[in-house]
């Protein structure tokens, strides 16, 4: 879940960002202002996601007795792995 937050973070933060250069480019800069400060949100959002992954890997590496989640999503997105097998085993 954290790899989602990140990418999400990122695109909200880029789509933002470009709303804010266009608002700029018309000539409206409170709201641009206002998609600045919004993009900055959701880039801290996304910088923190990372950071919690880079703790869990470093956890992870030294053989802490913990780890901490950082959220499985394997049970919504099958990999390819497993969609190849299935289209071997009963092809269409």
């Amino acid at each position: 879940m954290a790899f989602v937050t990140i990418f999400f973070g990122l695109f909200m933060t880029f789509v933002l960002l470009t709303g804010s250069y266009w608002e700029i480019a018309i000539g409206y800069g409170a709201i641009a202002a206002k998609l600045q400060i919004a993009s900055g949100a959701f880039a801290f959002l996304a910088s923190l996601a990372g950071w919690w992954i880079f703790f869990a890997q470093m956890l992870a590496s030294v053989d802490f007795p913990f780890q901490i989640p950082v959220g499985d999503i394997s049970h919504l997105i099958r990999s390819g792995t497993k969609r190849a097998q299935d289209k071997e085993r009963f092809p269409a």
